[in-house]
């Protein structure tokens, strides 16, 4: 019987050493990536080490290294193009292929239907040089004509983008996020005044027709530091919500009238009417691979459904919302409000309140995006 058992803990034992027993998931770390001099908007978590090998969505990364992206998914084939470089890779033989002469197998992961593609893999197949910051975790891309700066003085130059993502230490203040849908609007002047006065930045998601209609509005709160997102077309369920194609297409053209009025475009969305039940998986496989944030709410003001004899409601209801949040010691509150008369008189109050409670002011910034929404979907 003891020989047995023996035998048994060092067939376990062969097992384990030669991996033929399931292990646990590789851990992920986030990073950070600069390319040449400067620090790149990629959100937290969405470039990460993982088995020792730092990489970041394929499509983004490509953006910014100037690198065109091509996809055939039926046949799993990526294809990278540069200066008449072409790199191909083939996700279901796992080769590669640079012009036309095999190259060291990819470096690839896949997450929730995102590609993700090896940092310093993709980067030195076009010619630029990679160095990996540990200090700050932060991967650096660069060409000598590309950097100015030493590593260290590159460090120096970014402390104020480090400081924003210091995990060492609790947040001191809690933020929130005061929010305004439906717009722009002949309520925009008076919002605007009011946000100035208080020296309060905002996070606004404008409709398509509104931008074109209140154009001046829209390039006031762009001038003045507000950040813009997009809210759709039509605001209707149908045609919005009839398909992941027919979604996405409201936001482009939300997006483009948006670049075209006020010279910025954005990449954070507020699906009309909450995201849940309407953004099921297909719809947010589509934001993850078109690069969009998706942005929901904390606290709903519900100031949509009240009018003037009753619009001490909409104060009332963003108090019970912040002791619920405090309670939860969320440390990141988002508040719905809508760009309504109402609501516009209500603003100095409700600022009011929010900075004797403690909170500290920001609109959405891309370089510090949280995750807020309904599913919980960390890509987005």
């Amino acid at each position: 019987m003891k020989r047995r058992f023996m035998l048994l803990c060092s067939l376990v034992l062969f097992f384990i050493c030669a991996g033929g027993m399931p292990t646990y998931a590789a851990e992920k770390k986030n990073i950070y990536i600069g390319l040449h001099d400067k620090m790149l908007p990629f959100t937290t978590g969405e470039a990460f080490m993982i088995k020792g090998q730092a990489v970041a969505p394929s499509e983004k990364l490509a953006h910014y290294l100037y690198i065109k992206q091509t996809v055939n998914e039926k046949e799993g084939v990526y294809t990278f193009e540069k200066n008449g470089q072409q790199l191909k890779i083939n996700t279901k033989t796992n080769t590669a292929l640079l012009n036309g002469k095999a190259a060291a197998p990819a470096v690839t992961y896949t997450e929730n239907g995102r590609f993700y593609i090896g940092i310093r893999w993709l980067a030195e197949q076009f010619g630029f040089q990679v160095d990996y910051l540990s200090q700050r975790s932060t991967v650096r891309i660069y060409t000598k004509v590309g950097a100015k700066l030493s590593n260290q003085e590159f460090l120096t130059a970014n402390q104020p983008f480090f400081d924003r993502f210091n995990s060492d230490s609790p947040a001191k203040t809690p933020t929130v996020y005061v929010t305004f849908d439906d717009g722009p609007s002949p309520q925009s002047a008076s919002i605007l005044n009011t946000l100035a006065s208080y020296q309060v930045k905002a996070t606004f998601f404008y409709v398509e027709p509104n931008i074109a209609r209140y154009g001046a509005a829209a390039n006031r709160a762009a001038a003045e530091g507000h950040y813009l997102g997009l809210h759709s077309v039509t605001h209707k369920v149908n045609p919005l919500y009839n398909s992941p194609q027919s979604f996405i297409g409201e936001m482009d053209q939300t997006n483009g009238t948006l670049k075209k009025v006020t010279g910025q475009s954005s990449v954070l969305v507020r699906a009309p009417f909450g995201s849940s039940p309407y953004l099921k998986q297909p719809f947010r496989d589509a934001m993850a691979k078109r690069g969009y944030k998706l942005w929901d709410w904390d606290i709903d003001s519900e100031d949509w459904k009240y009018n003037a004899s009753s619009k001490a409601r909409v104060l009332q209801n963003i108090q019970a919302g912040i002791a619920q949040q405090k309670k939860r010691g969320d440390q990141h509150v988002v508040i719905l409000l809508h760009e309504k008369k109402i609501t516009a008189e209500m603003l100095p109050q409700i600022l009011d309140y929010l900075k004797k409670q403690g909170y500290q002011f920001q609109a959405y910034s891309p370089s510090a995006h949280i995750v807020q929404n309904f599913w919980k979907d960390s890509r987005l």
